[in-house]
């Protein structure tokens, strides 16, 4: 599965943060500038109880982790990097058919998975990978915007502390937790930013 390797390393960094506080603004916070193919600031606007921890941000990639101190809810693991492949790639919804199903397929080649397409409020196209095993552990998430490949893994799954025994049941990731993964990745605005404002 791709960049699930990464995975457990960041989630490792996400839950050795301090723990969450919840937030009271609803106004948008920035994840970090983004400067190749155009400079963006990315703003994002989590949901209730989640926190955001940037793990790398330079002007090609930025990766994130976001928990909740409500351990029943998800993590999210997000990476968001440029593609020189699909740099006249306005949206996921502009690739040719043979990249798109050559996305599809890469998806396939480690885990039997399910495959669809879902749709963000504002009509971009999101592949949605579900783990096809006895229960759905882990989901991936993935659109192209602005030619930045934009991938999103959600999980219960926790690292294991040091002598921390695995619990026999993982808890799967539901359907409601999906539409709130599609719901962040609509809130994501890519605002461009002025070159003066850039430039060192």
């Amino acid at each position: 599965m791709k960049k699930v390797i990464a995975l457990a390393m960041c989630m490792m960094m996400l839950f050795s943060l301090a723990a969450y506080a919840e937030t009271e603004t609803a106004e948008k916070e920035s994840m970090g500038v983004l400067n190749v193919n155009g400079a963006f600031d990315l703003k994002y606007a989590l949901p209730e109880d989640y926190e955001l921890a940037v793990i790398l941000s330079d002007e090609s990639c930025l990766i994130a982790a976001a928990g909740s101190y409500d351990e029943a809810k998800p993590a999210l693991l997000i990476s968001i990097a440029y593609n020189d492949l699909y740099s006249d790639v306005e949206r996921l919804n502009d690739l040719d058919a043979d990249s798109y199903v050559a996305i599809m397929d890469s998806f396939m080649e480690e885990d039997k998975v399910e495959i669809s397409v879902m749709t963000t409020a504002y009509g971009t196209e999101v592949i949605v990978v579900k783990e096809a095993d006895e229960s759905t552990d882990y989901v991936v998430f993935y659109t192209i915007y602005k030619g930045y490949e934009i991938e999103m893994v959600m999980t219960h799954v926790m690292p294991l502390e040091e002598g921390e025994e695995a619990p026999e049941e993982l808890i799967p990731v539901t359907d409601e937790e999906i539409r709130m993964a599609i719901q962040f990745l609509s809130d994501m605005d890519f605002e461009p930013v002025a070159a003066e404002t850039t430039a060192e």
